[in-house]
């Protein structure tokens, strides 16, 4: 899930896509081979650019979506560590069935 990293393949179309009721800007991104082949979804704040959730799917062998995998993350509250703003709390959540897996919560 890195977006800076060589390998990240980024693709050029921003979408607008609804996720839970509310509007989001998002980002696809897949990787070189050596690294993954699943396929993210990054949802960004269209006023405040912000991310507020992340989402990865897995590939079949053909290469396409298969959207009863993978898992969706809710980014929520927000921390300042060394100068930089982190999300607080990431609840996990899969994308088949919006099953809750589990809280990540940073910590001073």
């Amino acid at each position: 899930m890195k977006l800076k990293d060589k390998s990240t393949i980024i693709h050029n179309k921003v979408e607008r896509k609804p996720f839970k009721g509310k509007e989001y800007l998002v980002l696809k991104a897949t990787y070189d081979e050596a690294v993954g082949s699943d396929i993210w979804y990054f949802y960004f704040n269209p006023e405040t650019y912000a991310m507020e959730i992340y989402q990865f799917y897995r590939m079949d062998d053909e290469g396409n979506q298969k959207n009863d995998t993978g898992e969706y993350i809710l980014l929520t509250e927000e921390e300042t560590i060394n100068g930089m703003k982190m999300p607080k709390n990431r609840a996990w959540y899969t994308n088949k069935d919006d099953k809750f897996l589990g809280t990540d919560i940073l910590k001073k």
